[in-house]
């Protein structure tokens, strides 16, 4: 097979995400994205000193190319079908040495901004190049973040025991070794991420498709092995709620039958399936903290800010995803209008805006009471937790809105996620730079809130029937 370079071959290949790009999504969220991304740097910028004036502009360009190289990564897994690559002549090198060629660019900028950062060199490279072919890894097999979030462990093992003087000292002591080595193992772990259209890969690509059906699916779909697996864990809830109430019939089961029928991604049982898989994981992190050197107040402490934020993330789980799941059963909400009992016009807007309230306020109490039980236990850091904890006030306001004007492809969760982000970070920002109280911070945020869900609502009172969502757009 032709495997030559071939750069109008890696234009082609490099065009494809780009054209994806903008016939699925457009240009202009992603422009919107860059700017919001850019505002947080440039108030670090300005109100921090000299040290936030280095570090900021470094971060965020290796940021940039971090992002870049997953989506690059994504994209050309997406290419590397099964049958293209059994079929067309040097498809799999191409794309292999459009990988390669990638990941050495994308880790000599990192490795310049560490340098810049002062780090050393052979630091700085195995960190750049490591850390990006670990991160084109996990692109390939997500579920390799289980074991990776495992390695603080051995960390905090090594650096009480002095470990990581002596491997610093024995990598200064063999640099060019060291940079060879890296340099061969993550080129050939890289280029075994593409199938060559042999059976392993015609398998794998088989099982990526069983996970996407099921992140698709209506909480029905069944499968088997460890997709089916989660599959029952996750929506499980779900079915056991949709039998209790389908042999329930009658007026006090409206609302309940309603819900349901939206989808299992916008339920309350998501984010009990969510919750329970995150207190999972957090009993094993907690479980393993045990061993390490250091008392359970302060890895609880270190490991605040990453707790609150994966709590709220398995709470609110369907917010941020609740435009694409409505437009997404659009379809079935014509029939559920029919129900016997479902009320109509600005009656079902109340309905479902007081659902909402429900279902998303009283989860974001929760999640707010176990951050401040964290809080008290540990000493973390309330100026960087609770202005984290009240910026999710704002996108559960905007749940409320004319839900018929809603566009075809559903609000993505891209708005509500930076909402929170560049709500926290200038709340956090005035406190650390300005010197602004936390109390003024937390009631301006209230009260943000409180003045933007007040129209949303009244918004949503005055505007026409919300289901089926999408239909006067």
């Amino acid at each position: 097979m032709n495997t030559s370079v071939d750069t109008h071959a890696w234009r082609l290949i490099l065009a494809h995400g780009l054209q994806q790009r903008g016939n699925q999504h457009g240009w202009r969220s992603a422009a919107g994205v860059l700017a919001l991304v850019a505002l947080p740097a440039l108030a670090a910028m300005a109100w921090g000193g000299s040290t936030q004036r280095l570090l900021v502009p470094l971060g965020l360009s290796v940021a940039v190319v971090v992002t870049a190289w997953c989506l690059l990564v994504g994209n050309l897994l997406l290419q590397n079908q099964p049958h293209a690559a059994r079929l067309v002549p040097g498809h799999v090198g191409r794309l292999r040495q459009v990988l390669l060629l990638a990941w050495l660019l994308a880790s000599l900028v990192v490795t310049a901004a560490l340098l810049a950062g002062g780090l050393t060199l052979v630091p700085a490279w195995l960190l750049a190049a490591g850390g990006l072919a670990l991160l084109g890894l996990l692109v390939r097999w997500p579920l390799g973040w289980i074991p990776v979030s495992l390695l603080p462990f051995p960390w905090a093992w090594l650096l009480p025991a002095g470990g990581w003087s002596e491997v610093t000292a024995v990598l200064q002591q063999h640099p060019l070794r060291v940079v060879a080595l890296s340099g061969l193992i993550a080129p050939l772990l890289l280029a075994g991420m593409l199938g060559d259209g042999g059976r392993a890969h015609r398998s794998s690509h088989a099982r990526a498709q069983r996970w996407r059906d099921m992140a698709r699916s209506d909480g029905t779909w069944q499968a088997s092995g460890k997709v089916g697996l989660l599959a029952g864990l996750m929506n499980g809830p779900y079915r056991q709620q949709l039998q209790r109430l389908s042999a329930q019939p009658g007026p006090h089961t409206v609302a309940g039958r309603l819900m349901l029928g939206l989808g299992p991604a916008v339920h309350w049982t998501a984010q009990l399936s969510g919750t329970v898989l995150y207190g999972g994981i957090l009993v094993l992190v907690c479980l393993g903290s045990l061993w390490i050197p250091i008392s359970f107040a302060d890895f609880l402490r270190a490991g605040s800010f990453g707790l609150t934020i994966g709590l709220m993330s398995a709470l609110m789980s369907p917010l941020t995803s609740l435009g694409r799941a409505l437009a997404r059963t659009r379809a079935e909400q014509g029939l559920l209008v029919l129900l016997p009992g479902v009320p109509r016009g600005r009656a079902l807007n109340q309905l479902l805006a007081r659902q909402w309230l429900r279902q998303f306020g009283l989860t974001w109490l929760g999640g707010l009471a176990v951050a401040v039980a964290v809080m008290a236990y540990s000493g973390a850091p309330r100026e960087l937790l609770l202005p984290f904890l009240l910026a999710y006030l704002l996108p559960i306001a905007t749940v409320w809105g004319d839900w018929s004007r809603l566009p075809a492809g559903g609000h993505g969760a891209a708005r509500v996620v930076l909402a929170v982000v560049l709500t926290a970070f200038f709340g956090y920002a005035l406190v650390r730079w300005q010197g602004v109280p936390l109390g003024l911070i937390a009631a301006v945020q209230l009260a943000v809130a409180g003045a933007v869900g007040w129209r949303a609502w009244r918004l949503q009172m005055a505007a026409p029937q919300a289901l089926p969502v999408g239909r006067l757009a």
